[in-house]
């Protein structure tokens, strides 16, 4: 009897962990889905390049409310953020494209005239690299989750990444080794899910910083709100 008992608890635990629309294979097949679904929709938004900046805050604004917390349908969620953000997401974005081209063609000319790591201008070099890379991490999670202007989420951003330095390093350190690893040792072709995954990890630490800039009650009418108003 105890015998029986016991492996009708295994076959419940095994039917809810294989088959159960709630278990832990089918929910992490289907989120495994959604973000390859949401990392082609990005990849297609992306492609006049000056609307990056407003493809990245939906796909991030979506990861974290529609794929981490299950409200809403995901592709509807993206197209209806993507709307909601392509101005203010555009208007960033273009800062950066003109700070990044100028970086490029430094880097260039640093190459063609073999300039040593050592000298000033390398190292303005550098440390403007940190300072875009450590903003642009900030910058479109913040457009996602705040309603303030442009400026302001360039300045929020600024200041966030200076604010947690560490945590900003380290992310910028894993999200590099992630990259580097699809294009040196996975296929080429796991870029087409690795935007949607890279956001979905991204946004484990990025949250827990970004609430602490949040209201202490983020609810309304009893549901959370997912984007809040700055001052």
């Amino acid at each position: 009897m105890v015998q029986q008992s016991k492996k009708t608890a295994t076959d419940n635990i095994v039917r809810h962990f294989l088959f159960d629309v709630d278990g832990p294979l089918v929910s992490f097949l289907t989120k495994t889905g959604e973000l390859i679904l949401l990392s082609l929709m990005w990849i297609v938004t992306c492609l006049p390049v000056i609307t990056i900046g407003a493809a990245s805050a939906a796909l991030y604004h979506t990861v974290v409310k529609s794929v981490r917390h299950g409200v809403g349908y995901p592709a509807r969620s993206y197209f209806k953020n993507f709307r909601r953000f392509l101005k203010r997401g555009t208007l960033a974005t273009i800062p950066l494209l003109i700070v990044t081209s100028a970086m490029y063609f430094f880097n260039r000319y640093v190459a063609h005239v073999e300039i040593s790591l050592s000298t000033f201008e390398a190292k303005v070099f550098v440390i403007l690299v940190i300072i875009t890379l450590s903003t642009c991490l900030y910058l479109f999670p913040v457009i996602s989750r705040f309603r303030v202007s442009t400026g302001q989420a360039l300045m929020m951003a600024f200041i966030i990444s200076g604010k947690h330095f560490v945590v900003t390093l380290l992310h910028i350190a894993a999200i590099g080794g992630l990259i580097y690893s699809v294009f040196y040792v996975l296929p080429i072709l796991s870029i087409l899910f690795l935007p949607g995954i890279l956001c979905y990890l991204s946004s484990l630490p990025m949250e827990k910083v970004l609430r602490k800039y949040m209201p202490d009650e983020p609810e309304k009418n009893g549901e959370a709100v997912w984007l809040y108003e700055g001052n």
